[in-house]
Protein backbone atom coordinates (compact mmCIF):
# COMPACT_ATOMS: atom_id res chain seq x y z
CA UNK A 1 0.00 0.00 0.00
CA UNK A 2 1.36 3.38 -1.00
CA UNK A 3 2.30 5.62 1.93
CA UNK A 4 0.54 8.97 2.19
CA UNK A 5 2.73 11.84 1.05
CA UNK A 6 3.95 14.23 3.76
CA UNK A 7 2.21 17.16 2.00
CA UNK A 8 -1.13 15.90 3.32
CA UNK A 9 -0.12 17.34 6.68
CA UNK A 10 -0.77 20.76 5.19
CA UNK A 11 -4.45 19.89 4.96
CA UNK A 12 -4.51 18.36 8.43
CA UNK A 13 -2.93 21.43 10.00
CA UNK A 14 -5.39 23.72 8.23
CA UNK A 15 -8.33 21.63 9.38
CA UNK A 16 -7.00 21.77 12.93
CA UNK A 17 -6.66 25.57 12.79
CA UNK A 18 -10.17 25.95 11.36
CA UNK A 19 -11.53 23.70 14.11
CA UNK A 20 -9.88 25.92 16.72
CA UNK A 21 -11.44 29.01 15.14
CA UNK A 22 -14.91 27.43 14.99
CA UNK A 23 -14.73 26.19 18.59
CA UNK A 24 -13.60 29.62 19.78
CA UNK A 25 -16.51 31.24 17.97
CA UNK A 26 -18.92 28.72 19.49
CA UNK A 27 -17.49 29.38 22.96
CA UNK A 28 -18.08 33.11 22.43
CA UNK A 29 -21.62 32.49 21.22
CA UNK A 30 -22.34 30.40 24.34
CA UNK A 31 -20.70 32.96 26.66
CA UNK A 32 -18.02 30.48 27.70
CA UNK A 33 -15.18 32.82 26.72
CA UNK A 34 -14.86 36.59 26.54
CA UNK A 35 -14.52 38.31 23.19
CA UNK A 36 -10.98 39.53 23.89
CA UNK A 37 -9.72 35.98 24.42
CA UNK A 38 -11.59 34.73 21.37
CA UNK A 39 -10.26 37.54 19.19
CA UNK A 40 -6.72 36.59 20.19
CA UNK A 41 -7.48 33.02 19.13
CA UNK A 42 -8.90 34.29 15.84
CA UNK A 43 -5.84 36.45 15.23
CA UNK A 44 -3.16 33.86 15.88
CA UNK A 45 -5.02 30.94 14.29
CA UNK A 46 -5.83 33.10 11.25
CA UNK A 47 -2.22 34.19 10.83
CA UNK A 48 -1.08 30.57 11.17
CA UNK A 49 -3.60 29.48 8.53
CA UNK A 50 -2.32 32.12 6.12
CA UNK A 51 1.28 31.05 6.81
CA UNK A 52 0.42 27.43 6.01
CA UNK A 53 -1.36 28.66 2.86
CA UNK A 54 1.86 30.37 1.74
CA UNK A 55 3.83 27.20 2.43
CA UNK A 56 1.23 25.31 0.43
CA UNK A 57 1.87 27.59 -2.54
CA UNK A 58 5.55 26.69 -2.42
CA UNK A 59 4.67 23.00 -2.16
CA UNK A 60 2.40 23.38 -5.18
CA UNK A 61 5.28 24.83 -7.22
CA UNK A 62 7.49 21.98 -6.01
CA UNK A 63 4.80 19.51 -7.07
CA UNK A 64 4.72 21.03 -10.54
CA UNK A 65 8.46 20.76 -10.90
CA UNK A 66 8.56 17.21 -9.59
CA UNK A 67 5.31 16.25 -11.36
CA UNK A 68 3.94 14.98 -8.09
CA UNK A 69 0.12 14.94 -8.26
CA UNK A 70 -0.52 14.15 -4.57
CA UNK A 71 1.48 17.12 -3.35
CA UNK A 72 -0.24 19.45 -5.80
CA UNK A 73 -3.68 18.33 -4.64
CA UNK A 74 -2.75 18.70 -0.97
CA UNK A 75 -1.20 22.11 -1.64
CA UNK A 76 -4.34 23.40 -3.38
CA UNK A 77 -6.49 22.31 -0.44
CA UNK A 78 -3.97 23.87 1.93
CA UNK A 79 -4.33 27.21 0.15
CA UNK A 80 -8.13 27.10 -0.07
CA UNK A 81 -8.58 26.16 3.58
CA UNK A 82 -6.10 28.82 4.64
CA UNK A 83 -8.08 31.51 2.86
CA UNK A 84 -11.36 30.61 4.58
CA UNK A 85 -10.72 32.72 7.74
CA UNK A 86 -10.32 35.73 5.44
CA UNK A 87 -13.00 34.90 2.89
CA UNK A 88 -15.79 34.15 5.38
CA UNK A 89 -15.80 37.64 7.01
CA UNK A 90 -15.64 39.25 3.57
CA UNK A 91 -18.65 37.25 2.39
CA UNK A 92 -20.75 37.71 5.53
CA UNK A 93 -19.90 41.33 6.34
CA UNK A 94 -19.40 42.64 2.82
CA UNK A 95 -16.35 44.39 1.41
CA UNK A 96 -17.86 47.88 1.60
CA UNK A 97 -18.54 47.58 5.33
CA UNK A 98 -14.81 47.25 6.04
CA UNK A 99 -14.47 50.86 4.89
CA UNK A 100 -16.94 52.30 7.40
CA UNK A 101 -15.68 54.73 10.08
CA UNK A 102 -14.49 53.08 13.32
CA UNK A 103 -17.72 53.76 15.21
CA UNK A 104 -20.23 51.43 16.87
CA UNK A 105 -23.17 53.70 17.76
CA UNK A 106 -25.58 54.66 14.96
CA UNK A 107 -28.67 56.86 15.23
CA UNK A 108 -31.30 58.34 12.94
CA UNK A 109 -31.18 61.52 15.04
CA UNK A 110 -27.69 62.97 15.39
CA UNK A 111 -28.78 66.07 17.31
CA UNK A 112 -30.90 64.37 19.96
CA UNK A 113 -30.33 60.60 19.78
CA UNK A 114 -32.74 58.28 21.65
CA UNK A 115 -31.48 57.42 25.13
CA UNK A 116 -31.01 54.01 26.70
CA UNK A 117 -32.62 53.29 30.04
CA UNK A 118 -33.33 49.65 30.88
CA UNK A 119 -30.50 48.17 28.79
CA UNK A 120 -28.01 50.05 30.97
CA UNK A 121 -28.61 47.45 33.68
CA UNK A 122 -27.63 44.67 31.27
CA UNK A 123 -24.24 46.05 30.31
CA UNK A 124 -21.13 44.63 31.95
CA UNK A 125 -17.89 46.12 33.12
CA UNK A 126 -15.63 46.66 30.13
CA UNK A 127 -18.49 47.15 27.66
CA UNK A 128 -18.58 50.25 25.49
CA UNK A 129 -20.15 53.29 27.10
CA UNK A 130 -23.85 53.73 26.42
CA UNK A 131 -23.44 57.52 26.48
CA UNK A 132 -23.63 59.09 23.03
CA UNK A 133 -20.29 60.31 21.71
CA UNK A 134 -21.47 63.83 20.94
CA UNK A 135 -20.64 65.90 17.87
CA UNK A 136 -17.48 63.94 17.07
CA UNK A 137 -19.51 60.74 16.68
CA UNK A 138 -22.28 62.54 14.82
CA UNK A 139 -19.77 64.03 12.37
CA UNK A 140 -18.18 60.62 11.75
CA UNK A 141 -21.57 59.16 10.85
CA UNK A 142 -22.60 62.22 8.86
CA UNK A 143 -19.42 62.12 6.79
CA UNK A 144 -19.81 58.50 5.63
CA UNK A 145 -21.93 57.95 2.51
CA UNK A 146 -22.91 54.48 3.72
CA UNK A 147 -24.96 56.11 6.49
CA UNK A 148 -26.76 58.64 4.26
CA UNK A 149 -30.02 56.68 4.59
CA UNK A 150 -30.02 56.75 8.41
CA UNK A 151 -33.12 58.94 8.61
CA UNK A 152 -36.23 58.90 10.83
CA UNK A 153 -39.41 57.27 9.57
CA UNK A 154 -42.59 59.35 9.28
CA UNK A 155 -45.87 57.44 9.61
CA UNK A 156 -49.56 58.35 9.75
CA UNK A 157 -50.45 56.52 12.96
CA UNK A 158 -50.55 57.65 16.60
CA UNK A 159 -47.54 57.20 18.88
CA UNK A 160 -48.93 54.36 20.98
CA UNK A 161 -49.99 52.29 17.98
CA UNK A 162 -46.68 52.78 16.20
CA UNK A 163 -44.81 51.72 19.33
CA UNK A 164 -46.89 48.57 19.55
CA UNK A 165 -46.15 47.77 15.92
CA UNK A 166 -42.47 48.48 16.54
CA UNK A 167 -42.50 45.91 19.34
CA UNK A 168 -44.11 43.36 17.02
CA UNK A 169 -41.47 43.95 14.35
CA UNK A 170 -38.69 43.72 16.93
CA UNK A 171 -40.02 40.37 18.13
CA UNK A 172 -40.30 39.06 14.56
CA UNK A 173 -36.67 40.02 13.96
CA UNK A 174 -35.64 38.00 17.00
CA UNK A 175 -34.82 40.91 19.29
CA UNK A 176 -35.27 40.46 23.03
CA UNK A 177 -37.51 43.29 24.22
CA UNK A 178 -36.44 44.68 27.59
CA UNK A 179 -38.68 47.76 27.80
CA UNK A 180 -41.93 48.79 26.10
CA UNK A 181 -43.98 51.90 26.88
CA UNK A 182 -46.49 52.65 24.07
CA UNK A 183 -47.89 55.76 25.73
CA UNK A 184 -44.44 57.30 25.98
CA UNK A 185 -43.32 55.97 22.61
CA UNK A 186 -40.34 54.12 24.09
CA UNK A 187 -38.97 50.68 23.21
CA UNK A 188 -35.68 49.01 24.11
CA UNK A 189 -34.35 45.66 22.93
CA UNK A 190 -31.24 43.52 22.61
CA UNK A 191 -30.21 41.84 19.38
CA UNK A 192 -27.40 39.34 18.75
CA UNK A 193 -25.15 39.24 15.71
CA UNK A 194 -25.54 36.25 13.43
CA UNK A 195 -22.19 34.48 13.59
CA UNK A 196 -20.59 35.31 16.92
CA UNK A 197 -23.66 36.33 18.91
CA UNK A 198 -22.42 39.75 20.06
CA UNK A 199 -25.13 41.58 22.01
CA UNK A 200 -26.09 44.95 20.55
CA UNK A 201 -28.57 47.33 22.17
CA UNK A 202 -31.42 49.11 20.37
CA UNK A 203 -33.69 51.92 21.46
CA UNK A 204 -36.72 53.11 19.48
CA UNK A 205 -38.29 56.50 20.13
CA UNK A 206 -41.69 57.44 18.71
CA UNK A 207 -42.79 61.08 18.95
CA UNK A 208 -45.78 63.06 17.63
CA UNK A 209 -45.20 64.64 14.23
CA UNK A 210 -48.03 66.55 12.59
CA UNK A 211 -51.02 64.21 12.39
CA UNK A 212 -48.80 61.14 12.67
CA UNK A 213 -45.59 60.03 14.33
CA UNK A 214 -41.85 60.13 13.83
CA UNK A 215 -39.76 57.03 14.54
CA UNK A 216 -36.10 57.34 15.52
CA UNK A 217 -33.83 54.38 16.15
CA UNK A 218 -30.43 54.05 17.76
CA UNK A 219 -28.37 50.85 17.70
CA UNK A 220 -25.08 50.37 19.58
CA UNK A 221 -22.52 47.60 19.97
CA UNK A 222 -21.47 46.67 23.49
CA UNK A 223 -17.98 45.57 22.42
CA UNK A 224 -15.52 46.51 19.71
CA UNK A 225 -14.50 49.79 18.10
CA UNK A 226 -16.04 49.36 14.65
CA UNK A 227 -19.33 47.56 14.04
CA UNK A 228 -18.55 46.93 10.33
CA UNK A 229 -21.92 48.37 9.38
CA UNK A 230 -23.97 45.97 11.52
CA UNK A 231 -25.89 48.61 13.48
CA UNK A 232 -26.88 50.55 10.36
CA UNK A 233 -28.06 47.38 8.66
CA UNK A 234 -30.13 46.52 11.74
CA UNK A 235 -31.80 49.94 11.63
CA UNK A 236 -32.49 49.65 7.89
CA UNK A 237 -34.12 46.26 8.29
CA UNK A 238 -36.22 47.37 11.25
CA UNK A 239 -37.51 50.57 9.63
CA UNK A 240 -38.29 48.77 6.37
CA UNK A 241 -40.29 46.09 8.20
CA UNK A 242 -42.05 48.69 10.36
CA UNK A 243 -43.01 50.76 7.33
CA UNK A 244 -44.54 47.66 5.73
CA UNK A 245 -46.48 46.88 8.92
CA UNK A 246 -47.83 50.44 9.05
CA UNK A 247 -48.81 50.36 5.38
CA UNK A 248 -50.84 47.19 5.92
CA UNK A 249 -52.88 48.89 8.66
CA UNK A 250 -53.75 52.05 6.78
Amino acid sequence: MKDAHWSRWLVRVQLLLLTVIVLAGLALRLDLLGFRVVFQVFKYAGVAALAVALISLLVFVWGLVKRHADSRRAAIWGVLLGLLPVALPLLTVGKDNFDVPPIHDISTDLHNPPQYEEVLTLRREGDNSAAYGGEALAEAQRGADIYADMLPLQVDLPVARVTELAAEVAAELGWRIVAEDPERGHLEAVDRTLLLGFRDDVVVRVTPSGEGSRVDVRSSSRVGVSDLGANAQRIRTFLRELEEQVAERQ
